[in-house]
């Protein structure tokens, strides 16, 4: 494992580079073309033709996604980093055992080619209550229980492993100066008083690490980025259905719940949805357990956020870096907050 990224995916040949800039496909000259061929190719497997012009919906500096009409509805076509490209093989697992759960893919290909999946109709978590939180981490628990003891099957699709033992070997960021200390230049940097908390508080980590890695309910599935923009609901059903697999991991299931209510500022809403959250879990764990389970894994999950944001910063271009700052600098936070209140009772 990178101990610069976490993004090891467990798998022979799948170690990717934490540092320096990676080529972007769809930064290169001839790439459009290119791309609109693989989309073509894809349709075609899967008995469907293109039936309007390509059209470019997002490029930056993890991913490029296309959509375009097609005799079966809209398609879309997502390109990604190396260290994301496992996301179709993700998608396609999860849609296998799951259906319903995360878009279709059509025609899985060679991931470095990108993957297409159809459109899914969805009023986003960005435009729902917040209540509407509890809800969609309830579905998750449910996937998540699902997958306990069949962490093999994830790896081998190209998870990144982010088990308790992982992350306790990383190298911690905490020196990380030119990223959000007090050297970095970068708005709102942590204070001098603050890194050295911090760098307290990568200190415990390990041993913090070690305690979650015995609590149960035992290593899941993890979605890795659950904002309320990555998962929706269905405008016909009214199911939930979650997108955006690019950090899907291995590692302990309670990971996802930092995220997940990250911009839920409301304590009561928050609390009634980690009861949701806990309530999926009850086959399991009591209340309790999922309690005690939550105050361990949510200091570990603000570092896993770090961890990611900080191989993101870590593989973008000169002129990116300062754009993953508001990121890391609020789980950095995230991470103080937390930790204190961390342990068994």
């Amino acid at each position: 494992m990178s101990a610069s990224s976490g993004t090891d995916t467990g798998a022979p040949g799948r170690r990717l580079p934490g540092t320096g800039g990676p080529v972007r496909p769809w930064r290169l000259p001839g790439w459009r073309p290119r791309a609109v061929a693989v989309i073509d190719a894809r349709l075609a497997a899967a008995g469907l033709r293109r039936t309007g012009p390509v059209e470019d919906v997002k490029h930056w500096a993890l991913s490029a996604v296309l959509r375009c009409p097609t005799s079966g509805g809209t398609v879309f076509h997502k390109q990604s980093l190396p260290s994301l490209a496992h996301e179709g093989r993700v998608l396609a697992l999860l849609a296998g055992r799951h259906p319903g759960l995360v878009p279709e893919v059509l025609s899985p290909g060679p991931p470095e080619e990108g993957w297409c999946t159809r459109e899914v109709a969805l009023r986003p978590g960005t435009e729902l209550p917040a209540e509407e939180r509890g809800r969609a981490l309830a579905v998750l628990g449910a996937v998540q229980r699902d997958w306990l003891g069949r962490t093999a099957e994830l790896t081998a699709a190209g998870c990144w492993v982010r088990t308790a033992h992982a992350l306790a070997g990383l190298a911690a960021p905490a020196g990380r100066s030119d990223l959000f200390g007090p050297g970095s230049g970068v708005p709102g940097a942590l204070s001098a008083a603050e890194s050295a908390r911090l760098a307290g508080a990568f200190d415990r980590l390990p041993g913090l690490c070690a305690e979650l890695a015995t609590a149960p309910p035992g290593e899941s599935l993890v979605h890795g980025d659950l904002h309320p923009g990555n998962w929706g609901v269905t405008r016909a059903a009214g199911r939930t259905v979650f997108l955006d697999w690019a950090e899907a991991s291995v590692g302990h299931p309670f990971l996802d719940v930092a995220a997940a209510l990250r911009s839920c500022p409301d304590p009561t809403v928050r609390a009634r949805a980690l009861d949701r959250y806990f309530a999926s879990w009850s086959p399991l764990m009591s209340a309790a357990e999922c309690r005690q389970a939550w105050r361990l894994a949510a200091p570990v999950a603000a570092f896993n956020q770090l961890v990611t944001y900080t191989h993101f910063a870590d593989v973008a271009e000169p002129h990116e870096r300062p754009g993953w700052a508001p990121r890391l600098l609020w789980w950095a936070r995230a991470l103080l907050r937390t930790v204190d209140g961390a342990g068994r009772a």
